[in-house]
């Protein structure tokens, strides 16, 4: 004997099943209150952080505020907002910028991604002459991620910086101003010795005057043992500048019109904080390098003007990409930039 099919195509005297569809729902809602505990701990713990962080500013004499504070994304983000963030160091060193966004992603919290609003002070008050830099631009984004003990890789890009630069004290007063179209830097630890960091630099259109031609300027180097001193506030970065050969700059390249400069060498601080090495120099267009150069120096340094009058002056003829050039031996040795035996200027410490 045979069942007779209802309307619906289901056979008589069998009711639906629904315990598959009760299941999956109640695995749904088990999943989204698991989530939303885990985001819960995780914003919880990101508050802890943050309020201890503060804690230990104010312990060691110094400051950090956080204005408007918000720490949001849920679901997927852990998203901390503050505007303006402040901080301060007791020895009067200072960084105020308008605005911050940091995010984290849940799933992965470890690649942090962070935008800047304009705009910042920076304020420096150790050393023979204090620094204060006032800086605005139009978009600054960064992406770091995140390793065990340090920054695995960071990237840092800035659209249209503009930077009013400062220098009081010691007999220097020499305020200027640098503006560029676009500002890059890149860091990651190196893939061939995990204590050392490749550091990448690139500088589209610095100019400081509208008068004087922009400059592009690309560097590509190394910081020996630098890698487990990222992300951390007490890392000894003059121990680690300091050992010699510590920045292998594999290249160089500074560009403005018919000027094309390229270097390659290593430098490293002495025991008075002052930068030493070595630089080996090739130009082409030599006779612009003076202009080219204003943009990295206050306004009223000699140093660009002297350096292309030595080039000139004791350069050996070379070729660069097929062009004519000249080149000589760039030295930093005991608080003095040499081109050969000649002096071109004096170096003061850096840290």
């Amino acid at each position: 004997m045979t069942e007779t099919p209802t309307a619906t195509g289901t056979p008589k005297g069998r009711s639906p099943s629904r315990w598959k569809y009760r299941l999956l729902v109640g695995l749904v809602f088990l999943v989204v209150a698991l989530w939303s505990a885990y985001w819960a701990i995780g914003r919880g713990m990101a508050i802890d952080i943050l309020r201890n962080t503060v804690e230990v500013a104010k312990t060691e004499g110094g400051r950090l505020a956080c204005g408007d504070q918000s720490l949001g994304g849920y679901p997927f983000r852990f998203e901390l907002r503050c505007a303006p963030l402040e901080v301060a160091a007791a020895t009067g060193d200072s960084l105020s910028l308008g605005g911050v966004r940091a995010v984290a992603l849940a799933y992965n919290p470890r690649q942090l991604i962070v935008e800047a609003d304009a705009p910042a002070r920076l304020v420096r008050s150790a050393g023979p002459a204090g620094l204060a830099v006032d800086a605005t631009w139009r978009t600054a984004r960064s992406s770091a991620r995140l390793g065990d003990e340090t920054v695995a890789r960071m990237d840092l890009v800035v659209e249209a910086p503009a930077l009013d630069i400062a220098l009081e004290g010691a007999g220097a007063d020499m305020p200027f101003r640098v503006a560029a179209d676009t500002a890059e830097v890149h860091l990651r630890q190196s893939p061939e010795a995990a204590e050392d960091v490749d550091l990448a630099v690139r500088l589209a259109a610095v100019s400081t005057l509208p008068s004087v031609p922009s400059v592009d300027l690309f560097a590509d180097m190394t910081v020996v043992g630098a890698a487990p001193l990222l992300g951390r506030s007490d890392g000894d970065w003059r121990a680690v500048l300091s050992s010699r050969e510590a920045l292998a700059i594999d290249r160089l390249v500074l560009s403005s019109g018919k000027l094309s400069l390229q270097a390659s060498g290593a430098l490293w601080l002495d025991e008075a904080g002052r930068l030493s090495g070595g630089l080996p120099l090739t130009v082409v267009g030599v006779d612009q390098l003076a202009q080219a150069l204003a943009p990295f120096f206050p306004p009223e340094s000699t140093v660009p003007a002297t350096l292309q009058g030595a080039l000139m002056g004791f350069g050996s003829p070379a070729e660069l990409d097929g062009a004519p050039a000249v080149t000589v031996p760039l030295r930093f040795e005991g608080g003095v930039a040499r081109v050969g035996l000649i002096p071109i200027g004096r170096l003061g410490p850096m840290m």
